[in-house]
């Protein structure tokens, strides 16, 4: 945990600890939103100075792992890094971080990658596909563990949008993307945020969660989308959203981006939009008072499962 006697950072990145699914944690205190709320619905009066303490735990790219288990070998997943797999791991984290800081102040998001990866995931899409009658098995953990919001990821297209749709349904919490837009009214096709209510020792706290997804879906799941789905651009997306939401009562806003850090694109300048935003979108968007994303594609190396460590944001 960062000194709390330090000057908070403007922005906190906030990542990872599972192979196939990141947990990290970030206690929100002494920001400008902060300082602000109060006991009434929307924040209390300018100037006076409450705090709270907010943890939010975030994974990512889970890739319908949903035990640690290596289906090819049919055997416990094992690494020579010792690391572990799978939402059930991560879910060992997410309970122990709200026993500690209290299940009522402490928020659980997922950046994407959830419903391919695995041939458990195939098996739900082409052999037995989800259905009214059959529940995808990240639908069941995911409502079970009790998110709070989940982000479009690249992959969540790969099996069709009907199957991302039926996926949808399924979920107890809203699945967010706000820059996908439906590509003959312009609309946005998914949520693009969803406000949370929390009830700190401070009183009253909104908080606003938004999900943006890689453009470069527009080209890995050309055949899937094309003529049907628009991917805007994170930065450009997020210009229009993030006022939408300060709008929309939100003291803190909190960005899930499947989008890497480091600037780039593996499709070059195939898109007018860039593959990993997650930075820009933290330096040139105001507004956003913490992140939970996704590594940059070609640095995703996987640490030994440890405990969240907390970052102070404002």
């Amino acid at each position: 945990m960062t000194d709390p006697n330090t000057s908070p950072s403007r922005r906190a990145m906030l990542t990872a600890a599972l192979v196939g699914g990141g947990a990290a944690a970030a206690a929100l205190a002494g920001s400008p939103a902060a300082q602000a709320a109060g006991d009434q619905p929307g924040g209390g009066q300018p100037g006076s100075k409450k705090q709270f303490t907010l943890t939010v735990l975030g994974t990512t790219d889970l890739h319908n792992n949903v035990f640690n288990w290596d289906y090819f070998k049919n055997t416990a997943y094992a690494d020579a890094a010792g690391n572990r797999i799978g939402i059930a791991q991560a879910a060992t984290l997410i309970n122990a971080m709200r026993a500690e800081r209290g299940a009522a102040n402490t928020l659980t998001i997922d950046a994407g990658d959830t419903i391919q990866g695995t041939p458990l995931a195939y098996y739900f899409a082409k052999i037995k596909p989800i259905s009214a009658t059959v529940k995808h098995p990240m639908a069941l953990a995911m409502n079970a563990i009790g998110y709070d919001a989940v982000g479009l990821g690249n992959h969540e297209f790969n099996y069709g949008i009907p199957l991302l749709r039926t996926w949808e349904k399924q979920l107890d919490f809203p699945l967010l993307g706000a820059n996908v837009h439906d590509a003959v009214s312009g609309r946005r096709a998914f949520t693009p945020y969803v406000l949370k209510r929390i009830k700190t020792d401070s009183g009253w706290l909104t908080v606003g969660l938004v999900g943006f997804v890689t453009p470069g879906c527009a080209l890995w799941d050309r055949d899937n989308v094309q003529g049907k789905l628009d991917f805007n651009g994170i930065v450009e997306e997020a210009r229009t959203v993030i006022p939408q939401v300060k709008a929309a009562g939100a003291d803190v806003v909190i960005v899930t981006s499947h989008s890497g850090a480091t600037p780039g694109s593996s499709y070059g300048d195939a898109l007018p939009f860039p593959e990993n935003a997650s930075t820009q979108l933290a330096e040139e968007v105001p507004g956003i008072d913490a992140m939970s994303g996704t590594p940059t594609w070609r640095s995703r190396s996987a640490s030994s499962p440890t405990r969240p460590q907390a970052s102070r944001c404002s």
